[in-house]
C-alpha cells in the first residue's frame, strides 16, 4: 500500500504529475515553476494546499507573483522581494519578484520512485534541482544548487507553501516564545516594517494583545509576515487542528536552513491561508540578507544542498 506511483494528467492546458502511496498524494506542475498544487492526507481525506479559483494563465519571467494564480506551493529563489545581486561581478543584475524559478518551466525525470526536477538560472549560471520522495505519511524534498560559474554567489531560498487552514488551528514552533521581526503588517497592526515584537503574545498598535500562534478568523482582515529573529536551534514548524486532530509538520536541518518566516493571511486581500516558510536567508531581499551577514553562498564550481521533510500527522510526536 505504501509503494509510490507517479501518473501524468492534463489540467488547464498543463501537464500535472500525481504521486501517491497508501497514505498521501502530491500533485506537481513542472511547467508552472514545479508548483505543488495538492498535498492530500489520504488517511483523513484532507487537502492541505490552498488554491484560488484563478485560471492558470501563462507565467512569464519577471512578472509579479500577485499576477499569477496566488495559490499552491512555489519555490522562491534567489530572492523573495525584487533585489539586486550583492556579489561581484553581478552587481548590475536585478532579480524579480519572488525570484526567477517560480514562473518558469522545470525539466523532469523519474529515478525509481522519485520525481526529479530542475531549472537553469537566467541571470546567474546555476542549476537548481529538486527531488520528491513519498515515504508513508512523509514528503521528502531534496534540493541541490549547482554553481557553474567560477565566482561565488549569494542566494536566498525559501519554501512558500500556502496552506488550507481553518480558524482556531495552532501554530507550533521551537522555541515556542521569542522575538520576531516584521516584514509586513496590514494597516501596521503590529507596527511598522522591521519592527520587533514578541512571539506569540504580540502587542498591537491599539495596545491590545494578540496570540500569533492561534490562527485568526477570516473576518478580521489581518495579514502579517514576520521572521523569528534568531537562527533556529531546531528546524521545526507545525500547524495542528485541536478539533479534528489533523496536523502538518515541517522538519529541516537548521544548519542548512537557519531561519523561519510566517506569512499569515486572514482575509486582508480576499484569501485565507498561512504559510510557514523555512528560509536560508534572513528577511526577504537577498541584498539585505547579504548586508546583514545572514545569507547562504555557494562557491564557484561547487554544489550546495539542503532538505525539507513534510509529515501529515496529528500526533506531533510521530513526526
Amino acid at each position: 500500500m505504501n509503494k509510490t506511483t507517479w501518473k501524468e494528467f492534463a489540467y488547464e492546458g498543463y501537464t500535472c504529475i500525481r504521486g501517491e502511496n497508501g497514505s498521501l498524494g502530491v500533485t506537481v506542475v513542472p511547467d508552472r515553476g514545479s508548483k505543488i498544487v495538492s498535498l492530500f492526507d489520504k488517511t483523513i481525506e484532507r487537502e492541505w494546499i490552498f488554491r484560488t479559483n484563478r485560471p492558470w494563465e501563462p507565467l512569464t519571467m519577471g512578472m509579479s507573483w500577485e499576477d499569477g494564480d496566488c495559490g499552491g506551493w512555489d519555490e522562491m529563489f534567489p530572492t523573495i522581494t525584487p533585489s539586486a545581486c550583492p556579489d561581484k561581478p553581478w552587481e548590475h543584475l536585478m532579480f524579480p519578484d519572488h525570484g526567477e524559478v517560480w514562473s518558469r518551466p522545470w525539466r523532469y525525470t523519474y529515478e525509481g520512485d522519485r520525481l526529479c526536477m530542475e531549472v537553469d538560472g537566467i541571470e546567474l549560471p546555476y542549476t537548481l534541482k529538486k527531488r520528491l520522495t513519498l515515504t508513508g505519511n512523509r514528503l521528502h524534498m531534496e534540493y541541490e544548487l549547482v554553481n557553474r560559474a567560477a565566482a561565488s554567489f549569494s542566494y536566498l531560498w525559501a519554501a512558500h507553501p500556502l496552506l488550507k487552514v481553518e480558524p482556531g488551528m495552532k501554530l507550533h514552533t521551537i522555541p515556542a516564545e521569542g522575538n520576531i521581526q516584521l516584514t509586513y503588517s496590514h494597516r501596521e497592526r503590529l507596527g511598522e516594517r522591521h519592527a520587533i515584537s514578541a512571539y506569540p503574545l504580540a502587542r498591537t498598535r491599539d495596545e491590545g494583545i494578540t496570540d500569533l500562534s492561534i490562527l485568526e478568523d477570516a473576518s478580521c482582515g489581518h495579514a502579517e509576515k514576520y521572521y523569528f529573529t534568531d537562527p533556529l536551534q531546531d528546524g521545526y514548524a507545525a500547524i495542528t487542528d485541536p478539533v479534528s486532530g489533523a496536523g502538518i509538520v515541517f522538519r529541516f536541518d537548521p544548519e542548512e536552513i537557519p531561519y523561519l518566516a510566517i506569512w499569515a493571511h486572514y482575509g486582508a486581500f480576499g484569501h485565507y491561508t498561512v504559510a510557514p516558510e523555512p528560509a536560508t536567508g534572513y528577511l526577504d531581499s537577498v541584498q539585505e540578507a547579504y548586508n546583514r551577514g545572514k545569507v547562504k553562498q555557494v562557491s564557484g564550481g561547487q554544489t550546495a544542498t539542503w532538505q525539507l521533510e513534510v509529515c501529515l500527522e496529528g500526533n506531533l510526536d510521530r513526526c
